[in-house]
């Protein structure tokens, strides 16, 4: 006797499962599920929204208004915030045990950061940030590694509106000119230096260089890029106001 195949589950099989209970549409593998995706495409979002449970305080109208690229829109009349998407299950998640942030990297130990204390620290950097003047539209630029910290910056840039673009350190100058000066930031979150290959890189006069070369830059924020490596506001000069990642992330 052989044993009936049990379905997987999967994040996409749950969301077939929901799919047939909720409209009694049976689409039972991948490329049926694809194809309807791109056949009916204000049903197959619509569903996503709402199998998700998407948070807006305002209803959307319609899926997709206008289906031309480019100019497509989409959900017309909802507001939707990524960083409170991203925070709305942090207590359920913390109560199960899991982690929101795991983490590691060259002279620092493999480490985790808590669902309530990303919530704390993004808060309290949004807070910051509004105290800087951001308001909704505006740009944020990071000039940062894979860190924690960058994490918690851009969440907090996108719970208060504001547009995220960061660089890698490892990152030239020029290159890294050529993408911000397009965005014309107001608040610029930079570290000083990286490690990697065993060794520390020296940033600081990137950064100087950064700062002058956007005029736009109203604020910027030390952020230290690995452990051990300190800040040095003395070494910026004059120009924009500057704080530390400790300071304006502080609850």
């Amino acid at each position: 006797m052989t044993a009936e195949p049990t379905r997987s589950i999967t994040q996409l099989s749950q969301y077939q499962d929901w799919l047939e209970h909720r409209s009694g549409q049976r689409l039972s593998d991948y490329q049926s599920l694809w194809h309807w995706s791109v056949t009916d495409l204000e049903g197959f979002w619509g569903s996503l929204w709402d199998y998700f449970a998407v948070e807006s305080p305002s209803a959307y109208q319609r899926v997709l208004a206008d289906p031309v690229m480019p100019g497509a829109r989409w959900f017309e009349g909802a507001t939707v915030n990524y960083a409170r998407q991203v925070l709305r299950h942090a207590e359920s998640a913390h109560q199960a045990g899991r982690p929101a942030i795991v983490f590691g990297g060259e002279g620092r130990e493999l480490g985790e950061l808590s669902w309530p204390e990303l919530a704390a620290r993004v808060a309290a950097m949004a807070s910051r940030l509004e105290e800087m003047g951001v308001q909704p539209g505006e740009r944020v630029a990071a000039y940062l590694p894979n860190i924690p910290e960058t994490v918690i910056a851009f969440l907090a840039t996108a719970s208060v509106g504001a547009v995220w673009s960061v660089c890698s350190p490892e990152m030239g100058p020029v290159s890294v000119l050529d993408r911000l000066r397009q965005i014309a930031p107001k608040v610029l979150f930079a570290c000083q230096g990286y490690r990697y290959g065993g060794k520390e890189h020296d940033r600081s006069e990137v950064v100087r260089t950064l700062i002058a070369e956007l005029p736009t830059v109203t604020d910027v924020v030390l952020v230290p890029g690995a452990p051990g490596m300190a800040v040095d506001p003395d070494s910026i000069g004059a120009g924009p106001r500057i704080t530390s990642f400790a300071q304006a992330s502080a609850g």
